[in-house]
């Protein structure tokens, strides 16, 4: 599973002087011709503001080539909380292959009524002038000014009027690299909060550009030695039995033996006897027994799931001593359902005593039962059953039908078809109800929570089956649990990013792309959509790797490390999503 070879990291800044072209190179072509796997990050140099309408300011923004036309457009939907500078780099970004001697000028329109949220900081349509300024080397400056109003005077989505909008600024473009190389600009407008007139200046600070595909996987070894080494230097970090739990179960899954040093240290800390709370909550019982179990995968189970292959055997074979202690973590979870809502729950006895349950601990109680049940531990009968009942209370009601991705003609272009299953995601409460408490780290807890309880129920012989749901109700309990689920892919699909979790402005980034690695192990699939999940968030991940290995707190970093070592164990069902 292991690869070797160190990434290159690239740092371009924006500053120089640019003059009237003379003489320039014909085939110097303005185009995003870097490789498809490269992910650049831009940082705002200019001071942000206090935020005075409904645009974050973001310090930081990440794009990925994969989600670029050739001529800039981009193929994702906008973020749903609207950045600033997300949109002034796609704006700028939007280039027409020419010739830089020959390209005069051209323009531009951006329709903003497909992105309800946008709308709120947003005029409906908004276009944009372009002409090549000047030239230096391999750097073209292009003028850019973007111009806007509401068609009808109203901003349908919040009922308020959004003002005027009118965006200047200069756009460098490396034509040798093939990359947007920096902007600098003003943006007036009227939002929800008030008047904007700021400056802004974004400068590309850091690049991660792959060849191909095995050069990136070898730079994916390289990031996960370096996240154990920081995990390593951070022992102080997983003293506590659920944080301990969660180094354990990643260090295993990252390829470390039950018998290295940290690892044992992980695993000799995840049981405090004697304790008047043995488990400190819902998540360390969870964690506990997904580490007891990583354990006994073995290494060719792991070659195979790092390939994106379902296993063929899986086979567990536990000491009497870990199945005591598996199965004791069990039952503490089934005690912890929440009392008038079975199947769900919250933190767990004692800490979590009279809390309504959530999404989160929910998940997690999925994922330990999956994991029992691939280690022949006794489930208590009902719970499996509840749960499938339960989660429909985190899921959206209602969504719009969208169109989704098939699969690939034998031209290799993407077929699309409607599907009668609604985009609907989930939210952390239940009783989601309408469209806004929806975001992608919920909704990739609650797909995969349903495609686990499908698996578990499907792994049992027909007389256990019988025990959990009577003949007359288990069709009908099937359908629906799948149905859901491809409701959440078709959400997670209609919202996919890998740049940040969708819908969810506070972030849990991690957490996310961990929960998406679960969906697409579930799946199980390459796709989501026409994007390839894995390669798009390992480049992603390697772009927010920090320079001590890391990717922030203990938590993010297991959270990275577990997506880029394909930690999931792939289930029997699969969902409808590009293949």
């Amino acid at each position: 599973m292991r690869r070797r070879m160190l990434a290159a990291a690239m740092l371009c800044l924006f500053s120089v002087s640019f003059q009237t072209p003379a003489n320039a190179d014909d085939k110097q072509t303005l185009g995003w011709a870097c490789p498809e796997l490269t992910a650049l990050l831009y940082v705002r140099k200019s001071a942000a503001p206090a935020p005075t309408s409904g645009a974050r300011f973001n310090a930081e923004q990440y794009v990925l080539r994969a989600h670029l036309s050739d001529t800039g457009t981009w193929g994702v939907a906008p973020g749903w909380q609207f950045s600033e500078g997300e949109f002034v780099l796609r704006v700028a970004g939007v280039v027409t292959g020419k010739a830089v001697s020959k390209s005069k000028s051209w323009d531009a329109t951006f329709d903003q009524t497909l992105t309800p949220s946008a709308l709120q900081s947003l005029p409906d349509i908004v276009k944009a002038e372009y002409a090549v300024k000047g030239t230096e080397g391999d750097l073209t400056t292009i003028r850019v000014k973007a111009t806007g109003e509401d068609s009808d005077g109203e901003n349908t989505f919040a009922n308020r009027r959004c003002g005027p909008l009118t965006i200047e600024m200069d756009a460098v473009f490396d034509v040798a690299k093939g990359w947007l190389h920096g902007v600098k600009g003003s943006w007036k407008g009227a939002g929800m909060r008030g008047d904007v007139n700021v400056d802004f200046e974004y400068a590309l600070e850091r690049v991660k550009s792959f060849a191909d595909r095995a050069a990136l996987d070898k730079a994916v070894e390289t990031a996960i030695d370096k996240g154990l080494e920081a995990m390593d230097a951070r022992e102080d970090d997983y003293r506590r039995g659920d944080y301990a739990s969660l180094a354990a179960y990643t260090y295993l899954q990252s390829g470390r033996g039950a018998n290295n040093k940290f690892t044992a240290l992980a695993l000799s800390r995840m049981t405090k006897e004697g304790n008047v709370l043995k488990y400190i909550q819902t998540y360390h019982a969870a964690s506990m027994v997904l580490a007891l179990e990583a354990k006994y995968i073995s290494d060719e189970e792991r070659r195979q799931v790092a390939k994106g292959q379902r296993p063929g055997a899986i086979k567990r074979i536990l000491t009497e001593a870990d199945k005591a202690a598996m199965k004791d973590a069990i039952d503490y979870i089934a005690r912890s359902q929440a009392g008038d809502a079975p199947g769900l729950f919250s933190y767990g006895e004692g800490i979590g005593a009279g809390q309504p349950p959530d999404l989160s601990n929910t998940q997690f109680a999925a994922l330990a039962l999956a994991a029992a049940a691939r280690c022949e531990i006794e489930i208590p009968v009902g719970i499996v059953r509840d749960m499938g009942n339960g989660l429909v209370d985190f899921q959206q009601k209602e969504g719009p039908e969208v169109w989704r991705v098939k699969g690939r003609t034998k031209r290799g272009a993407w077929d699309r078809e409607r599907y009668p299953d609604a985009s609907r995601g989930f939210a952390y409460k239940g009783t989601a109800g309408g469209t806004s408490g929806a975001y992608g780290s919920m909704t990739g807890a609650g797909t995969c929570s349903l495609l686990l309880l499908l698996d578990i129920y499907e792994s049992w012989p027909s007389e256990r089956q019988k025990k959990e749901l009577p003949s007359s109700q288990a069709k009908q309990w099937e359908v629906s649990v799948q149905k859901n689920a491809d409701c959440g892919m078709a959400w997670l699909e209609n919202n996919y990013s890998v740049s940040e979790n969708p819908g969810h402005a506070a972030g849990e980034y991690f957490y996310y792309l961990y929960a998406l690695e679960r969906v697409g192990a579930f799946a199980p699939t390459e796709f989501i959509g026409e994007h390839e999940w894995y390669a798009e968030g390992a480049l992603a991940l390697l772009l927010r790797q920090n320079d001590k290995g890391g990717w922030g707190k203990l938590e993010d970093t297991c959270f990275a490390l577990l997506f880029l070592g394909r930690a999931t164990t792939p289930t029997r069902r699969r969902v409808i999503t590009g293949k």
